[in-house]
């Protein structure tokens, strides 16, 4: 199979079935974290400009945060490559706290113990609870924890947004971080999810909204 053109599926969105959901918004991956990622602060922003609107129209938000403890240690073979990665990562450390204004009273927060939600947390138990068939997906890493996570959820069944925007990536190997983050969104995009930028999404979401009486 070859494909051109990539990004050619949409999926609607509908408060009530859909999920906005972080992937590992936290402050130990950013510029001159732990894990340096240098336009973090602009991906965390555009998510919150996401979770305003999902919000006023009725939608969930949900977060996937890494916090590692004795009793939640690392999984997979994750220390092979981050021999450390227990202790950067610890619960109760500024790296595992959210970036500011992102997880709200309400908000459902799962926690993961490798790359991906699917494999180490109880995310798709909580998607199927709610009745959700739609993720809208948006984090830090684009390529490592979003991508596996987002490979997850669409083989699993439901259907993922990104918000290439929303997600940002560090440089891997001779890839800087934007070359890592692009081709990340155009591996999901040819079969694994629908891609968008966040002022596409916002606009879908306020032709949900009732109009003004």
């Amino acid at each position: 199979m070859s494909r051109q053109a990539v990004g050619n599926v949409s999926y609607p969105v509908n408060p009530v079935t859909t999920v906005l959901l972080s992937i590992d918004c936290q402050f130990g991956f950013g510029a001159g974290s732990w894990e340096q990622v240098p336009h973090a602060d602009a991906a965390v922003e555009n998510f919150r400009r996401a979770s305003r609107a999902w919000r006023r129209c009725g939608g969930a938000v949900m977060h996937v945060q890494t916090a590692y403890t004795p009793e939640r240690a690392p999984s997979g073979r994750i220390t092979d490559f981050e021999p450390g990665i227990a202790g950067a990562l610890a619960a109760g450390t500024r790296a595992v706290e959210a970036y500011p204004d992102l997880v709200l009273d309400g908000d459902l927060v799962v926690y993961k113990t490798t790359f991906s939600a699917v494999l180490s947390g109880d995310l798709v138990g909580q998607l199927r609870a709610r009745g959700v068939d739609t993720v809208v997906v948006g984090g830090l890493t684009t390529p490592i924890c979003v991508q596996t996570t987002v490979d997850g959820l669409s083989m699993t069944g439901l259907k993922v947004i990104v918000l290439a925007d929303a997600c940002a990536s560090q440089a891997i190997g001779t890839l800087s971080a934007e070359a890592a983050h692009a081709a990340a969104i155009q591996r999901m995009a040819y079969l694994f999810a629908a891609v968008e930028d966040t002022e596409t999404f916002v606009g879908k979401v306020r032709a949900l909204e009732p109009a003004a009486g």
